[in-house]
This record gives C-alpha cells, structure tokens and sequence, in this order.
C-alpha cells in the first residue's frame, strides 16, 4: 500500500503572484495576466496559473517530502486549467522502491490539488534517489536506473493522421540555443521569491549547502537561458500570445508549423534530472521534433499533440537535464 507524504502547502496564488512568477521565469505568455486575450483571443475562460510553476512545486514536494534525496524522473500531465485567484496543493504517496546499482530508486505518485474546486488538476509520478548512509544525493550523473524507469530517447514513428510536413521533421532539429549570459546570484533569488520556500542554497552564498555553493533548483534550466536584449522581440499584434519573447526550446512551436500561437497549450512533461547549475555558469540547449499525433478533443474537434525532445547542459558539456516536452493545438484554433 502506498505510503501518503507530508502535502506542500502554498498560498492562494494571486495576479501579484502570477507577474513574480513571469519576471522570474522570463514568460510573457498573455494567457497567465489578460483576461481579454484569454475571452477574445485564447478562448479561455479566465488567465490560468502557469504550467511551469506547477511543475516547480512539484519537486519541491519532493526535496521536502523526501530530504536528501534526488529528484531523478519526474513526469506529470495536466487534465484541467487552475485559474488565477484559486488555491492549490501539491499531494502524494511513496510507492514501489527499487535496489538497482547499488541505489534505492523510490517512485512516488504525486497529484496537484485545486482547493476550490476540490479537484485533481494535475497528475504524475516521479522517481527519486534515495539517500545513502543519510547523505544528500548530489547528482545523478551516470545513474542508470531499473529497465524502463528512464525517459526514453527515441523518436515516434510517423502517424497517418498527422500533417505530412510535420511528421517530416520527425528526428530533425528544431532549435539550438546557448546562453549569453551566466547564470547569477540575482536570478536565483528572484526565482526563489516567486517559487516560494526553496532551500537557502539555491540562492544565498552564506547558507550551507552539501554542495559547497549556491545551486540552481533541479528544473531551473528549462528557464535559464539567456539572450541578449531584443534578441526574442514582443509582436505588437492584438492577437500576439507574447510566447515569442521567450527564450525556451521545443515550446514555441506555432510558428515553425504554422499554427495560431493563441491555439496552443503546454500539456505536461516528462523530465530526467542528472545534475544542477551553479552560478556562473551557462546554460545550452537543443530539441527535436520527437512525436507528432493527431487526436481527437475531449469536447470534438481533433488537436494535434507535438513532442519535443530538449536536452539541457552547462556550457562545458555536463548534462543538465533531459525533457519530452508536449505542446497541443487545437485544429483551427
């Protein structure tokens, strides 16, 4: 029977919250602020709480519920929006553990819960190292775990209902990116504030840390890159989602097929963490076109589900992390 973990506990998450979080995570994505884009343009009821934020309070979950261990796989997906205003808490269970290589993999069931609506908005499961001897884990650099427990690395086969000239690109490069500027103390505390209740030393140099240093939060990459000013322009069209001022791979894929960018929306991931960014250093990224499929909506029409496969590492070549990133249009949105 799976063993139920200490809940996160976060406060109501308002607009004030919601434009910390942006500034820290560098997104100006309309859908989290407008509430006119999202009736007119996103055909959203109201703006919505970022994806990526979630994803944060889910490891963070982990490092509380589970102290000194690492935050090795985690996966989640999103089965329905939680608005700006409502209140949200982060639930799970340990499960099944492994002994493999010497190290205990635990895997835990986690599960964000919107209060207000007493409902399960967001689901997933992770996989952690657990310490040894009482030892904070370090990295997972090198780490195989259990057969079928890794993210995998392959690219889909092609699927008959998927446009021909997306299902072309399969395996192909779809961005390439290196940060200007290294990663800095500055960043890491904003990034903090918004998150909420992370651990000293992900951002205060006098705090101590098994790792001898300030380090980046486990997901942190996915938001790290850094480009010079005016490399990522807003568009000034009425309709503009504000996604293209970001500096992300593998998530602005409107443009590159041919969709409405207001039309799309992160459905989840599925991440593979195997080290952690310390200040000064800078991050690089690349993705691949990994899946294309076409399914049909749950109130009709038919969507179509892109797949990126994003890998993440510091400027010397130690990897980072590893992402399968799914994006969703709604055909004709």
């Amino acid at each position: 029977m799976d063993a139920p973990l200490p809940p996160l506990h976060k406060p109501r998450f308002t607009s004030t919250h919601v434009v910390r979080w942006m500034a820290a995570q560098q997104n100006w994505d309309r859908i989290h602020f407008d509430q006119a884009f999202c009736r007119d343009v996103a055909r959203l009821e109201a703006p919505v709480i970022n994806g990526a934020l979630k994803q944060h309070w889910i490891a963070q979950f982990l490092a509380q519920a589970l102290p000194g261990s690492w935050p090795w796989r985690i996966d989640y997906k999103f089965l329905a929006p939680d608005h700006v205003g409502q209140k949200l808490q982060v639930r799970g269970s340990a499960g099944a553990s492994y002994d493999h290589g010497g190290r205990r993999f635990q895997e835990v069931a986690v599960e964000i819960v919107n209060l207000d609506r007493d409902a399960v908005t967001t689901r997933g499961n992770a996989v952690v190292l657990l310490p040894r001897d009482g030892e904070t884990v370090l990295d997972a650099l090198g780490v195989e775990g259990p057969p079928g427990l890794a993210l995998p690395l392959e690219v889909a086969a092609v699927d008959p209902g998927a446009p021909a000239a997306a299902s072309a690109r399969l395996g192909s490069e779809l961005d390439r990116r290196v940060s200007h500027y290294a990663l800095d103390l500055s960043r890491l505390r904003l990034f903090a504030d918004a998150v909420m209740d992370l651990a000293p030393f992900h951002y205060d140099p006098a705090a101590p840390s098994p790792w001898h240093s300030v380090v980046a939060p486990p997901l942190f990459p996915l938001h790290g890159l850094e480009a010079l000013p005016g490399t990522y322009p807003l568009d000034e069209a009425p309709d503009a989602q504000g996604r293209e001022g970001v500096n992300e791979v593998g998530r602005d894929l409107a443009r590159q097929f041919g969709f409405s960018a207001a039309g799309g929306m992160n459905a989840g991931n599925r991440v593979q963490v195997h080290s952690l960014a310390r200040v000064g250093e800078r991050i690089c990224a690349h993705s691949i076109l990994a899946d294309v499929r076409r399914r049909s909506g749950p109130r009709g029409g038919d969507m179509l589900f892109f797949e990126s496969l994003n890998h993440y590492s510091e400027a010397g070549g130690r990897p980072l992390l590893t992402e399968r990133q799914t994006v969703v249009f709604r055909l004709g949105g």
